[in-house]
């Protein structure tokens, strides 16, 4: 895929392109019904793109919170939209200057000088200054540049609009379930293990202290079972998909302050240290609570691992 780092206008282009405008966190199954429409548009001579945005407008604009984080970080989101697809990825840098720019100018001055044949958008894309442009008032203008435009209807799961901020509420109350039938895919996120205390070796369950997530929005408190698959890694008897157990939480049982994400690889006997791990959640297995001590924690861990390895079919 082709990245344009795109700070105001984009730059000119003479190649045919189909468009679909968004941000496109999470590259959901409302997401994936943008991109087929736009595919069905393409004709033989035109390539896929998207436009998408960041920081996040929500953040930019109103601080709101968790909206410096993503569903799916620029890496992901590029090897998700190029998974579905998309040639180009126009990254456009979202600021309170360009939150100025109008709707006539965004169209005019950005979208007519890209060479598009066609322009697809979710049915409640906002634009323009103030967000006071919707998806019409695009189409509108977009006949002016002589530029067609397509408005996706909403995708609905149990009569509610699929979407970024309910898969984020998922994800905070612990329903990865719920988040994995929106995403049309577990919900994952990648990390780097340090070294952490040692604690879960020396209970019996040795676990990959996570870090290097500040990018990722992050499940709620909780024990999750979960896929880990080890990235970058030559050495056969590491390397692939592991099932695990993972702690989201602030272990109050040894009095932990500061939110940390611990994995236990089922079966696993190795070095860890320095790799990166993609985890993705399968299931929420219990909330996390206070044991009086290490040994009924570490009964509580046996008895998590237990459950998962039934819950996953291991057993």
């Amino acid at each position: 895929m082709h990245v344009i780092e795109v700070e105001g206008a984009p730059p000119a282009s003479d190649q045919p392109m189909v468009l679909a405008i968004g941000k496109f966190d999470g590259v959901h199954i409302g997401h994936q019904a943008i991109l087929e429409r736009a595919k069905e548009q393409q004709g033989t001579q035109a390539i896929l793109g998207v436009m998408c945005f960041w920081p996040h407008p929500s953040w930019v604009l109103a601080r709101k919170e968790g909206y410096d984080r993503w569903l799916t970080p620029f890496e992901e989101k590029v090897r998700r939209l190029e998974s579905h697809g998309v040639q180009r990825l126009y990254h456009v840098h979202f600021s309170r200057a360009y939150a100025s720019t109008t709707a006539e100018e965004f169209v005019h001055r950005h979208l007519a000088k890209l060479s598009l044949t066609h322009v697809v958008v979710g049915f409640d894309f906002r634009f323009g200054k103030g967000g006071v442009a919707d998806a019409n008032k695009l189409a509108a203008l977009c006949r002016e540049v002589g530029i067609p435009v397509t408005v996706v209807n909403p995708v609905e799961e149990n009569g509610t609009k699929v979407s970024s901020s309910q898969i984020r509420e998922h994800l905070a109350a612990g329903r990865v379930e719920a988040a994995e039938a929106l995403l049309g895919r577990p919900y994952s996120f990648v990390g780097k293990v340090v070294s952490g205390d040692k604690l879960g070796r020396q209970i019996g369950f040795p676990t990959a202290n996570l870090a290097e997530l500040d990018e990722y929005v992050l499940p709620g408190t909780g024990v999750y079972a979960v896929m880990v698959e080890v990235l970058g890694e030559s050495d056969d008897s590491v390397r692939g998909n592991w099932f695990g157990v993972m702690n989201a939480g602030y272990r109050p049982t040894v009095g932990g302050k500061e939110f940390r994400l611990e994995v236990h690889l089922l079966g696993f006997d190795g070095d860890l240290y320095g790799k990166q791990l993609r985890v993705s959640l399968l299931r929420r297995v219990r909330s996390e609570k206070k044991f009086q001590g290490l040994e009924e924690l570490r009964r509580q861990i046996a008895d998590d691992v237990t459950f998962s390895k039934q819950m996953l079919g291991l057993t």
